[in-house]
């Protein structure tokens, strides 16, 4: 361990992504360290720097700009977030589809692509907790917050793109000379939807031109002229490269110890990780073994295709429709003609009549479209292949289904959960297993205390802190930890007061999750001073004083702030 290591002396924190479950979860883990005091101020006092992903970004911007007034007041600002996002009055979703559709939104932003993301972008911008562009982070004026970092991952070279104040903005290969003299016009709002815009979800943002309303600027047009910026670089979710941030959040650590002032020439003390995602997952499931009889896909497409044409029933009603006009009009009868029949024969005529144009019509599209088909598969599949190919014409649908389903399922698994649990496991080996910061880093979960059995088993807990968490705390902990990833709140979200209980949990997690930490600290072998010691033991009696108010009303200081 290095010598100049001082407990909470200096902190970082990394705000994960997850939506609004990391939004609020972030939110919850910020009042708390504002709350509790270390050393006669609170502990968020000694945060120097934040490092947010995706839904965290959507706090850490809104946090981190707030705290450059010299008028910033914590309740004030956690109030006036909390309105911004409140449940029932949450209008993000249908204000960013209302702009979507609005030709006048798109005629105003004509730097602007039209898109869901940009429409997201420009909603975030009529936000008073957004208004703003990043040259606010240029010389920061709080007096402790002093590197920001909101991640994205760039889609020309899979990497974080950093929208930083300190260090390369952007990253290696983009982080230009030319991108660095724009990146003080960029937009707070814009950066936002950058961090948050999830594949699937969204579409990429492009790189400058959605970001830079004047285009006729010579340094937009220094950027455009670069190779790798002239067609726009497509920007997205930060989560998809790194969904905790502990990667820039390390890099902060290290240049801190090139800085100027002696006092800071030194890592980070501690990085507290504010983390929503989880290094579990729901093993796959495989479809049954057993198989049914039933139609091969040749059987099945010759008798779909059967209905595209014209049928023998479609020529049968129409003779039988003329057939009636004709016989009744010779009066053959009863010695006359009845309109009855009249109409009869028409209503049938008029059937056949259609059925038949449409079979004549479906067969010439459907002519079409096989030989389309026919054509696409001939230049598209190598020839090696055809007869592989059109083997599977024999197979039948149940097992076509099959083979399908179970391919999806597991293409699904990997990129959702293998590829981003693994990007996550190894970030973490970085934080936790880089010789030199033993002791300087914890992790706060969203699931750490909701009690639930998994195949990984229970969370432990921390047997020397004498009080257990209550059942009403895990049952809190369970419902933030079950809130989806979204970017709004659906009826299940307000009726379950999911935005409270995320606060919550991460108001009483890292309260336990300090309190685990200052014990490991006092078990380990790094020599501390009596006053180092003195303060510590401080700071763990105002834990567990609240860690035990938590447990018997785990919205204690929820209610307080909103009060």
């Amino acid at each position: 361990m290095s010598k100049d290591f001082i407990p909470f002396k200096s902190i970082g924190l990394c705000f994960s992504g997850g939506g609004y479950r990391a939004t609020f979860f972030s939110l919850g883990v910020v009042s708390y360290l504002e709350k509790i005091q270390y050393q006669n101020h609170s502990l968020v006092d000694n945060v120097e720097a934040v490092s947010t992903v995706s839904g965290g970004t959507l706090f850490g911007v809104a946090y981190s700009k707030a705290v450059q007034d010299p008028n910033f007041d914590f309740k004030t600002f956690f109030q006036k977030f909390y309105t911004n996002f409140e449940p029932g009055k949450d209008k993000l979703l249908e204000t960013a589809i209302a702009k979507l559709s609005d030709d006048q939104v798109w005629r105003d932003n004509p730097h602007k692509k039209r898109s869901l993301i940009n429409a997201f972008a420009l909603t975030y911008a009529e936000m008073d907790i957004y208004k703003d562009d990043f040259k606010i982070f240029a010389e920061p004026t709080s007096p402790n917050l002093k590197y920001v970092c909101f991640n994205a991952t760039d889609f020309s070279f899979g990497l974080v793109f950093r929208f930083q104040n300190t260090g390369k903005f952007g990253n290696n290969p983009l982080g230009k000379s030319e991108v660095t003299k724009i990146k003080n016009e960029i937009q707070l709002a814009d950066i936002v939807a950058s961090s948050s815009c999830f594949p699937l979800g969204f579409e990429p943002l492009v790189f400058p031109d959605d970001y830079i309303r004047d285009q006729e600027s010579s340094n937009y047009k220094s950027v455009k002229n670069l190779e790798l910026f002239s067609d726009g670089v497509g920007i997205m979710d930060g989560g998809i490269a790194d969904n905790q941030g502990i990667g820039s959040m390390l890099r902060i650590s290290e240049r801190r110890k090139d800085e100027d002032d002696p006092k800071k020439k030194r890592e980070l003390d501690l990085i507290i990780v504010s983390d929503v995602a989880s290094y579990k997952m729901t093993p796959w499931q495989p479809e049954p073994k057993a198989i049914y009889e039933g139609e091969n896909i040749k059987t099945k497409a010759s008798n779909i295709l059967s209905y595209f044409g014209v049928k023998p029933l479609y020529w049968i009603l129409l003779l039988i429709g003329v057939l009636m006009i004709v016989l009744n009009s010779f009066e053959i009868i009863s010695g006359r003609s009845w309109p009855a029949l009249y109409i009869i024969g028409g209503i049938i005529t008029g059937v056949g009549i259609l059925l038949t144009v449409f079979g004549i019509g479906a067969g010439i599209v459907k002519g079409f479209a096989v030989n389309w088909v026919s054509s696409m598969f001939r230049k598209n599949v190598p020839q090696p292949l055809v007869d592989d190919v059109l083997s599977f014409r024999k197979l039948r649908l149940d097992l076509v289904q099959r083979m399908l389903t179970e391919r999806i399922s597991t293409t699904v698994v990997m990129v959702n959960d293998i590829f981003l649990k693994q990007i996550r496991r190894l970030n973490y080996k970085f934080l936790y297993f880089k010789k030199g910061r033993e002791f300087r880093s914890v992790t706060s979960t969203v699931y750490q205390l909701n009690g639930a059995k998994t195949a990984y088993g229970r969370q432990p807990f921390n047997k020397a802190i004498t009080t257990k968490p209550s059942t009403l705390l895990e049952n809190v902990a369970l419902t933030a930890s079950e809130t989806p990833t979204t970017l709004w709140w659906d009826k299940t979200d307000i009726a379950k007061g999911r935005m409270d209980t995320l606060i919550a949990c991460g108001q009483f997690t890292i309260c336990y999750t300090l309190m685990d930490y200052i014990i490991d600290l006092k078990n380990s072998k790094i020599e501390f001073s009596e006053e180092q010691l003195k303060d510590m033991d401080a700071l763990y009696d105002a834990l567990e004083d609240d860690w035990k108010k938590f447990n018997k009303n785990p919205m204690f200081h929820v209610e307080s702030l909103k009060s």
